[in-house]
């Protein structure tokens, strides 16, 4: 591989529906090793940590010959002279990275290669031209494959997730009783119009950003899909069921020139009543919009070995959500 000319770029993603301040990369500078070993090293400065966010690197190189971003992930942030597998910013300045780009791209000649540095608080992955950016994990996950916190549809703040035998909601209260019934769901047996006047869902008969556990959880612009969307990624998108790290579910890849693209839906059943169930058979994922006809219901994504779709479940059940954020510019 022989890059002749690695020119920086640093890049701000600008909020959209929300103000949201993000922070900024900028003085990014590539430089090769020399003699060419496949490492490049790059620096950088971030302003605009506030703090608040899980905030962490995202290094993409972007193709002479294509313009295609392609995101890397052979990188690591040097620390005092050590090669970090931790990617967090955690604090404004200056910062050194490494790169393998041999490991990345393998052996391939390119020339006036651009390096694009950005700060996110959470990867996300677009799998099909005009559709939104896809988190890679579920909200209360660590990795793609952990089941992460149950929602019953239309809870703004808590999440339940299952520790032993018992439910522990997302701020550490071990419950006593089972939150996944129709009597503690606030939004069970409510019709479109009486959601509206409630103040749960907009106009747009989706969940107002208050109502809505990705946005609350993550802030920003994030939010749970909509039903159109978790329909767009059916048409849009190849299934096939499998295991990651030893957990069943479905990895989800985009097709044509999104097809190096894909994420991973854990499995992670689903809560009702006192039990959490059919973790590693099913999985079911919450949209942000209510089922107009059946007033107890919602609609999900469902999916377990042999099917992928949509379907409309009781909204006091407890279900994985899988935040979305933006549209492609």
């Amino acid at each position: 591989m022989n890059i002749k000319k690695l020119i920086a770029a640093g890049i701000m993603a600008m909020a959209a529906a929300v103000a949201f301040a993000e922070p900024v990369v900028t003085d990014v500078v590539a430089k090769q090793r020399y003699p060419w070993n496949g490492l490049v090293d790059i620096t950088c400065k971030v302003t605009g940590i506030d703090g608040t966010a899980p905030w962490k690197f995202s290094v993409a190189a972007v193709m002479p010959d294509s313009g295609e971003a392609r995101k890397v992930s052979q990188f690591w942030v040097v620390k005092n002279g050590v090669n970090s597998t931790d990617k967090k910013v955690q604090a404004n300045g200056t910062y050194k990275l490494l790169w393998d780009a041999k490991a990345d791209l393998g052996q391939v000649a390119y020339n006036n290669m651009v390096m694009r540095v950005t700060v996110i608080d959470h990867d996300m992955i677009q799998l099909w031209e005009g559709g939104p950016y896809w988190a890679d994990t579920n909200i209360g996950a660590e990795n793609p494959e952990d089941y992460g916190y149950y929602f019953w549809w239309g809870d703004n703040t808590v999440g339940y997730t299952r520790s032993g035998g018992t439910l522990v909601s997302s701020a550490g209260q071990q419950m006593s009783s089972s939150p996944f019934s129709s009597s503690l769901c606030p939004t069970y047996d409510k019709n479109n119009s009486a959601l509206q006047s409630a103040g749960y869902i907009d106009s747009t008969s989706n969940l107002v950003p208050a109502h809505d556990a990705a946005h609350v959880h993550w802030g920003g612009n994030w939010r749970m899909p909509t039903y159109a969307e978790f329909s767009a990624l059916i048409n849009n998108c190849t299934t096939t069921w499998t295991t990651q790290n030893g957990v069943y579910g479905r990895l989800v890849t985009g097709k044509g020139a999104y097809a190096d693209r894909s994420i991973f839906l854990p499995a992670a059943g689903y809560g009702y009543v006192s039990i959490l169930d059919y973790a590693g058979w099913y999985g079911y994922y919450w949209s942000s919009t209510p089922d107009s006809v059946n007033s107890d219901r919602a609609w999900s994504l469902s999916f377990n070995s042999s099917g992928f779709s949509r379907d409309s479940h009781y909204r006091c059940y407890g279900q994985s959500v899988r935040p979305v954020r933006g549209f492609a510019e």
